[in-house]
């Protein structure tokens, strides 16, 4: 009996040492093979093996991943990796083919924790990208499922490119503008730039959603970030005046009062009617303490709404400026036509002093 137990713990010994004795990509590669082959279990149980020999190497390497991300820009230059991280993309390798045998097991959960360790390890990698938002769609979140298709095929899945447009993931960007324009209504700008960020994502092809995002920026006072979207929006769609005035707009409202001219001198060249692009004009010329230029733009708004006391109030407040006397009849006028701003204004006007 001795003996039996023996020759058996040898047995078993010796198996181990056969398993383990085997370089990684040796086990890798029986285990693609055996994944090709449809046998799943035996796939599933040779990359457990691999990914249980690398784990101290991953989990080494993604401590590193972690302080190098916690690093500012004068630390990573001055750390052991000046050129940045290098992704190890052979360590990601084991849980992508596993989570594939996963998926031929129909073990879902499992698939996606191992893409998701896959891509953690190296986010560059395309087919791991891919397979995850294929299990995400079949779990019934197609939106975050066709982000990931997205981003794959950005990635240079050619896979992931033609499941996108199967799948139809760009009429999904419908739905986060839809809610985005919710969130704006009711104000909550933060929750609005994800929806609208969300849509891009699924569909960066759309100015209409880099106009919408860039309004939220606006909303937030970011008008950097508001005017990089109107300039993406302008690059998919430049034939059109309504992104220049936006443009403009936001250019006004950081202050880049030449940058902002030049946009609404372009739409009022194109829409010679164009009211509000006046009216912007104006505020920018007045920012540039340019009130002559501005008092003729106002003039022009009124020229196209003459019962409109906006452009009234502005003239005024521009003749004023450039102490013109006249900015006391703007004001009257612009109070007669019911604005509220202007009626105090209009009330202690003093009349023009005697000609001499």
């Amino acid at each position: 009996m001795m003996t039996l137990r023996i020759s058996l713990s040898c047995f078993f010994c010796l198996g181990s040492y056969l398993i383990y004795s085997q370089d990684l990509p040796t086990i890798i590669k029986n285990g693609e093979a055996k994944l090709l082959a449809a046998n799943y279990q035996a796939a599933q149980e040779d990359f457990s093996t691999a990914i249980r020999l690398n784990d101290g190497v991953t989990s080494s390497y993604l401590d590193k991943m972690k302080k190098y991300g916690s690093l500012n820009e004068f630390q990573r230059s001055s750390s052991d990796m000046p050129d940045g991280f290098i992704y190890n993309h052979e360590l990601a390798v084991p849980y992508y083919d596993r989570a594939l045998a996963y998926k031929g097991l129909n073990e879902q959960d499992e698939a996606l924790a191992d893409l998701e360790k896959a891509v953690t390890i190296d986010p560059k990698y395309a087919d791991a990208v891919c397979e995850r938002g294929l299990v995400l769609i079949s779990k019934d979140m197609k939106d975050k499922g066709c982000i990931d298709l997205r981003k794959a095929k950005v990635l240079g899945s050619s896979k992931a490119k033609e499941l996108y447009e199967k799948n139809a993931c760009s009429g999904m960007s419908v739905v986060f503008v839809q809610a985005g324009d919710k969130k704006m209504e009711s104000k909550d700008y933060a929750g609005a730039l994800a929806e609208y960020t969300s849509a891009i994502q699924l569909n960066s092809d759309s100015a209409s959603a880099y106009i919408k995002r860039a309004q939220c920026q606006l909303m937030l006072k970011k008008y950097d970030k508001a005017i990089n979207d109107y300039n993406k929006a302008f690059k998919i769609n430049p034939d059109t005046a309504k992104i220049l005035y936006l443009r403009g707009c936001a250019y006004n409202a950081s202050s880049n009062y030449k940058a902002a001219f030049e946009d609404l001198s372009k739409v009022v060249r194109i829409d010679p009617n164009h009211y509000e692009a006046y009216l912007q004009r104006g505020a920018a010329c007045e920012g540039m303490e340019n009130f002559r230029s501005a008092c003729y733009d106002y003039s022009e708004a009124i020229r196209i709404k003459p019962k409109d006391g906006l452009a009234y109030y502005k003239r005024g407040l521009a003749n004023q400026d450039a102490k013109d006397n006249s900015a006391c009849k703007d004001f009257k006028m612009a109070a007669s036509f019911g604005l509220e701003d202007a009626k105090s204004l209009a009330e202690s006007c003093n009349p023009p002093p005697p000609k001499k």
